[in-house]
């Protein structure tokens, strides 16, 4: 096919699809051409440099569908664009920035949700991106009816100031999700700035730091035993692994291996999103095995679905506790706030003073990378440490059952 013919509308409309796209240019009208696509479609182009040297960067502006516009009335309109080249515009480049123009004036909440559809939910894990989607549509409601590029740094700080006021680490979290959102928004065209670098965090975030003692997990685990029910099997589990609260609660039958006594996590569903081996202990391997009951995961509800009620089961473990201590001093008292995740933290802290665990061993064992196995050392060293891990668990199970005053796997299994 020669690069330039004499167009007609009957040439232009029979030009022959190849296997690659390609163009040819009218002899009459300079820089006036057909492209066409392996799709069959053939579009009107214009091409020029955007500039006077030779040297000048190419352009080609695409001016429309052959089947939508006729042929005249393309040349009409390369001739203008011509005319608007020989002014010293860049048609290609304004029209990229009206294009620009018009989508930054679209609304707040329409680049918040392309940012969720588009970032989040193919990067985080669904917990993670239902707490992003809740952020950014509740908290920073006032905002989605505004232009986006109207979002001023005054009115990102004035609804951090508002969500403060229901507690410092919401808005420090907040603050934190609204400025991962403006840096994809800068990374994609956006916006030219991040409004949200120069606020000031509402204040100091106060990490909880609560370990719990081996007297109180003794406790806890007894009350949990006690209940006799899904909730309190989960803490008992929890207790004795030292895993996340949503990697116990949303977990199947099929990732237990009851030959080789593990937990097999899929990548999927840890944190970090690499695969992790959970060796089990004696008691922890009795508390899954009690829970086969035909559905899918090992501590649902009776419907087969995640156990959600967490708040009204701690308060009844709670209320098993206060009584236990009751009994041991005469009347009900409750032990001080603690939280699922403590629990970890306790295991942690317990396992590394009272058993002597080295911190690479217990990295491992609750999947953790940025310590020990962080930077470089996690990308060579690759050691899984099953045996170490595997005792350390053992180790951990007796400390616990000794403080819950059941020294023995049949002794759970009687008080059970």
């Amino acid at each position: 096919m020669p690069e330039r013919i004499k167009f007609t509308a009957s040439r232009v409309g029979s030009l022959p699809i190849q296997a690659k796209e390609y163009a040819v240019w009218d002899e009459a009208t300079p820089g006036f051409g057909v492209r066409v696509y392996p799709s069959g479609q053939r579009r009107y182009v214009y091409r020029y440099r955007a500039g006077a040297s030779r040297s000048a960067p190419a352009r080609m502006v695409t001016i429309g569908d052959v089947r939508k516009l006729g042929l005249e009335d393309a040349k009409r309109v390369a001739r203008d664009l011509a005319g608007q080249v020989a002014r010293g515009s860049d048609p290609s480049a304004e029209k990229r920035q009206a294009e620009l123009d018009r989508f930054r004036k679209r609304q707040f909440a329409e680049v918040r949700d392309e940012f969720l559809t588009k970032y989040v939910d193919t990067r985080l894990r669904p917990k993670s991106a239902s707490e992003y989607r809740r952020i950014l549509t509740r908290l920073f409601e006032p905002l989605a009816a505004k232009p986006f590029d109207e979002v001023t740094r005054a009115h990102i700080a004035d609804a951090l100031h508002s969500i403060a006021e229901r507690g410092v680490r919401q808005a420090n979290l907040a603050r934190a999700v609204i400025r991962k959102m403006y840096s994809w928004a800068k990374s994609v065209g956006l916006c030219d700035e991040n409004p949200v670098t120069d606020t000031a965090p509402a204040g100091r975030d106060n990490r909880r730091e609560r370990v719990l003692t081996m007297a109180e997990l003794g406790l806890i685990y007894r009350a949990a035993l006690e209940m006799d029910d899904t909730y309190g099997a989960a803490v008992r589990f929890l207790m004795l692994t030292g895993q996340r609260r949503s990697e116990v609660f949303e977990m199947p039958h099929r990732e237990i291996d009851f030959d080789e006594k593990i937990w097999r996590l899929p990548a999927s569903r840890t944190k970090n999103r690499r695969p992790h081996d959970v060796p089990l202990s004696s008691a922890a391997l009795a508390i899954v095995a009690s829970r086969s009951n035909g559905r899918d995961l090992v501590f649902s509800t009776v419907h087969g679905t995640v156990f959600g009620a967490l708040s009204k089961a701690k308060k009844r473990l709670d209320g098993k506790v206060a009584e236990l201590r009751g009994v041991s001093r005469g009347k009900a008292t409750s032990l001080p706030h603690w939280t699922l995740h403590d629990l970890r933290r306790s295991f942690v802290t317990h396992a590394h003073d009272q058993l002597g665990v080295d911190i690479p061993v217990i990295e491992r064992a609750i999947n953790h990378i940025s310590g020990t196995f962080g930077g470089i050392v996690g990308v060579y060293n690759r050691a899984p440490l099953l045996k170490e891990r595997r005792a350390t668990f053992e180790a951990w199970e007796l400390l616990v059952l000794e403080a819950a005053g059941l020294r023995s796997l049949s002794c759970i299994e009687k008080a059970a």
